[in-house]
C-alpha cells in the first residue's frame, strides 16, 4: 500500500497540515491537525465506488444527527469527502474529552437506543454483513502479483472462509431479526466512543447503513464469547437499551454474530505482513474452522 498523502489532502481542503500527528493507522490512517483542531481520516480504497458513498453517507448522517442534537463527531462544514488518487478524505471536528473514565457498555446503550429512534431524513445503503470479506478473498493479483489473501491463506483456509461465506448470505438472505430494520452505526462498540467533557460522542461512521438493529448490539455480545470479557457487561448494555439478555440466543443473533466473527477478518487479511497481526488472523481462523472457543485479541 502506498502511504498516506496527509499533507497533499489538507492542501486539497484548504486545511493546514503542519505539525499533523499521526494517530493510528489501520482500516483509516487518522491524523490530528493541531492548528485547525480537526481530525484527517484517510481511507485508502481503489476504485473502490462503496466505501466513497458510504463517506458520503457518514458526513452526511453526522452532520443530520449533530443538528438533531444527537452526541457524535462532528463532520467538518466543507465540501467533503475527497478523493486524492486511491485515497478518500473526510474532516472532523477534534474532541478534546476530560473524562478519566473509560466508555461503558452502558454509555453505548444509552446512544445506540437513542440512534435506533431517530428519524434521519437521508438515506444509506443496505448493510452488507460480511463487507468486503468476499472481495478480499476473490480479488486477483496486481501488478505487483499481490492479492489481499493470497500470501496469508492457504488453500484450504480460503475454500472454508469462501464456503462459509456462501452460507451465512443464504441465511440471511431471509432474516427476520427482533427490533426490525433501520439506520444502523454499523460497528458500535465502546472504543467508538470519545469523551467530549461530561458526556460520550458516537464516532467512527465508516459502516453506518440500513438493516437489522440487532447488528448494533453484536460487538457487545461478541465481549463474552470472543474476547473473555464479563458476561455482565452484557447483562448491563441489555438493561440499559430495554432488552432482555436472552436475546443472545435468538437465531438472528446467532447468524449476525457469525457473519461479523469472519469480517472481522478482512482487515486482518489486508494487513496480514505486520507480524502481530498475521498471527491474530491465523489464531482466529484457527478457532472458526476447528470451533475452539480460543479467546480473540484486537490488534
Amino acid at each position: 500500500m502506498t502511504a498516506p498523502p496527509p499533507a497533499r489532502a489538507c492542501s486539497l481542503l484548504g486545511l493546514d497540515a503542519r505539525n499533523a500527528r499521526l494517530l493510528h493507522h489501520r482500516a483509516n490512517a487518522v491524523y490530528h491537525l493541531p492548528r485547525p483542531r480537526l481530525v484527517l481520516r484517510l481511507r485508502h480504497a481503489p476504485g473502490n465506488t462503496a466505501v466513497l458513498a458510504r463517506a458520503h453517507a457518514a458526513v452526511q448522517i453526522t452532520a443530520v444527527l449533530a443538528g438533531q442534537g444527537f452526541p457524535t463527531i462532528r463532520p467538518v462544514a466543507i465540501d467533503q469527502p475527497a478523493t486524492i488518487d486511491d485515497w478518500i478524505a473526510t474532516v472532523w471536528h477534534h474532541v478534546t474529552g476530560t473524562t478519566q473514565n473509560r466508555p461503558q457498555p452502558e454509555h453505548l446503550a444509552q446512544l445506540l437506543r437513542r440512534l435506533h429512534h431517530a428519524d434521519i431524513p437521508v438515506t444509506a445503503s443496505t448493510l452488507q454483513p460480511l463487507g468486503s470479506l468476499r472481495a478480499d478473498l476473490t480479488t486477483h493479483p496486481d501488478r505487483t502479483g499481490h492479492s489481499p489473501a493470497g500470501s496469508v491463506l492457504t488453500r484450504a483456509q480460503r475454500t472454508w472462509l469462501l464456503d462459509r461465506c456462501t452460507c451465512i448470505e443464504a441465511a440471511y438472505a431471509g432474516l427476520d431479526p427482533p427490533l426490525g430494520y433501520g439506520l444502523i452505526h454499523g460497528d458500535a462498540h465502546t472504543g467508538n466512543l470519545f469523551a467530549d467533557q461530561t458526556r460520550w460522542l458516537l464516532g467512527d461512521w465508516d459502516s453506518t447503513s440500513c438493516g437489522p438493529r440487532l447488528q448494533d448490539l453484536i460487538p457487545t455480545m461478541m465481549g463474552h464469547h470472543r474476547f473473555g470479557r464479563p458476561h455482565t457487561r452484557w447483562t448491563g448494555f441489555c438493561r440499559t437499551y430495554g432488552i432482555d439478555p436472552e436475546l443472545e440466543h435468538h437465531p438472528a443473533a446467532h447468524l449476525l454474530r457469525a457473519a461479523r466473527e469472519v469480517r472481522s477478518l478482512a482487515a486482518y487479511i489486508r494487513s496480514a505482513d505486520q507480524p502481530a497481526i498475521a498471527l491474530e488472523l491465523q489464531r482466529r481462523l484457527n478457532s472458526l474452522i476447528d470451533g475452539t472457543p480460543a479467546i480473540w485479541h484486537s490488534v
